[in-house]
């Protein structure tokens, strides 16, 4: 490792941990020192998780009301939709619940519809967050009710070349509104932004598009609760079920009739997606739901002080821990390589460590570590890949000739961290640990 580790990025930028299974040390190379993880962070939420729900667990939500619909197809009072969290609740399972409602016989709801994501508090962005980094939608709110990972689809349709296209979004929401012009013509130049203040759902367009096919572009929205209930609104009339008192947002009662229940994709498939394809918002669901777990609501602070429990229990050293996130997109998150090394360790020990080793993508192969090139190490190492500016991060485990599995972290902080030395010494790295 010395031999490989001998660029001056890492003698003085970078840091390294490899462990046993067990958790003893084979290698460190300034493995104490605090780093910016990045992205392999979410390898802390990911474990938390799977420890604290189980593999199998599935997150609910729902559609309540006070009594069954009548004979007449009317509901009195209220329909609750109330979210569990679910990080990949989609616009397709709202239209699946409404379905369920017009199959039970509903054509008209005598009351409002009311959203409830009481489940979640505090900010629907976090603080800690770039602000540069707020209008893209790898950083969307944060909400028991997020639905479509907190973004919404906008769908730019060209016509004729120097004509305006159009452009609509995917669910509809009269909360979203659009001003600006795209013109079709010969080549694709799209913004679309928020507009100036950045608090509502106002988004303005503007560019060109090609002659073609339709592009899709996805820009998160904020006020979740209300985004929600307009998209819930829209998919009613669609399904032809008259709404009398509009959208509201509110708490739904203790004791109601369930009239329409949709479970999450198990756990382990959605650390798994979140792994492989780096989701900032399944990792930030995952640790309110943490916190909610801990203490009704999940908050982000609760659910950070029960992974520096769960860190504790496992018997990993944290003294440098200083975490904002459970997504690692906060550049001020600090965690140690030998920590994040021991907690790879030990959760290949654990319970779950079928469920864990199984979500990590496979190095060189797929997801965000798809480019690494390997030899001896491939097909044998899978890891999560951590990237903000300045920060090149990669941990997770190697299947050795003679010595079972080792885990690993290696981390650079470092302008130079994208450079080409940092990625062959990583895969020299993997590639001698698969022959240990």
């Amino acid at each position: 490792m010395d031999a490989i580790f001998n660029d001056e990025i890492f003698a003085h930028s970078g840091a390294v941990a490899i462990l046993a299974a067990d958790g003893g040390v084979l290698y460190t190379h300034r493995a104490s020192v605090p780093m910016t993880p990045a992205s392999t962070l979410k390898l802390v939420v990911a474990a938390t998780a799977l420890d604290v729900f189980g593999p199998q667990h599935r997150f609910e939500t729902s559609f309540v009301a006070l009594d069954e619909p009548g004979a007449d197809g009317v509901l009195h009072g209220p329909l609750w939709l109330v979210g569990g969290g679910d990080p990949l609740l989609t616009s397709e399972d709202l239209r699946g619940g409404v379905g369920t409602l017009r199959r039970l016989g509903i054509r008209r709801i005598d009351g409002p519809v009311i959203v409830d994501d009481g489940a979640f508090a505090g900010p629907e962005q976090n603080s800690h967050w770039d602000p540069s980094d707020l209008e893209e939608g790898y950083a969307a709110a944060t909400s028991a009710l997020s639905l479509d990972q907190g973004t919404v689809e906008f769908h730019v349709m060209p016509t004729l070349p120097g004509h305006p296209a159009r452009v609509t979004i995917d669910p509809p929401n009269d909360g979203i509104t659009i001003d600006g012009v795209i013109q079709t013509a010969w080549t694709t130049d799209v913004t679309i932004k928020r507009r100036a203040g950045g608090t509502s759902n106002a988004f303005v367009v503007d560019g060109t598009v090609a002659s073609g096919a339709t592009q899709k572009y996805w820009k998160p929205v904020l006020g979740i609760p209300s985004y929600v209930g307009g998209a819930l609104v829209a998919v009613l009339a669609q399904q032809k079920i008259v709404v009398m008192g509009g959208a509201q947002n509110g708490a739904a009662p203790f004791v109601g009739e369930t009239l329409w229940l949709h479970h999450s994709q198990p756990l382990a498939a959605i650390v798994g997606e979140m792994l492989v394809h780096s989701n900032n918002h399944s990792a930030e669901q995952l640790l309110r739901l943490i916190g909610e777990r801990s203490g009704r609501p999940g908050t982000d602070e609760a659910g950070l002080a029960f992974e520096r429990s769960e860190l504790h229990r496992l018997g990993v050293l944290h003294p440098h821990l200083t975490a904002y996130d459970g997504s690692g997109l906060a550049p001020s998150d600090k965690i140690a390589p030998l920590a994040l090394a021991q907690l790879i360790a030990a959760a290949l020990r654990g319970p779950n460590r079928g469920a864990f080793l199984l979500s990590l993508p496979r190095v060189a192969l797929e997801g965000t570590v798809r480019y690494h090139e390997l030899h001896a190490a491939l097909g044998r190492a899978r890891a999560k890949s951590g990237h903000l500016r300045d920060v090149n991060a990669l941990a997770g485990t190697v299947q050795t000739r003679a010595h079972g599995r080792v885990a690993f972290a290696f981390l650079v902080n470092d302008p130079r961290s994208e450079s080409q030395a940092v990625y062959k010494a990583q895969d020299r790295a993997l590639d001698a640990l698969a022959e240990f």
